[in-house]
């Protein structure tokens, strides 16, 4: 089974996780969007998120006005699983 699959099986239990805030590399983010097509995780800095309003830029990447959005892949094709980034995010959460 190919790890976008699996990944993709994933996708119900990362929705629950959106609004959620986590210590991503010194900063506190919340997870704003998750993107099956796109096989992506939208972060944006905690502050920002307030704003609501999701803007794209010219290369159709999410992003604010306020502060600047992250995409990241979700997939890691070479080890079969999540990306770094996102296990790095999931490994930071905080409270509930």
């Amino acid at each position: 089974m190919s790890t976008r699959i699996q990944v993709k099986k994933m996708y119900p239990q990362l929705v629950k996780l959106i609004g959620k805030r986590f210590l991503f590399r010194g900063k506190v983010w919340l997870i704003v969007e998750v993107l099956r097509e796109e096989d992506a995780l939208v972060i944006a800095p905690e502050q920002a998120a307030k704003n609501k309003r999701i803007q794209p830029d010219q290369f159709g990447h999410a992003t604010r006005r306020c502060d600047a959005c992250k995409t990241l892949a979700l997939s890691n094709e070479q080890e079969n699983g999540y990306s770094e980034d996102v296990m790095e995010l999931l490994s930071g959460r905080i409270g509930d």
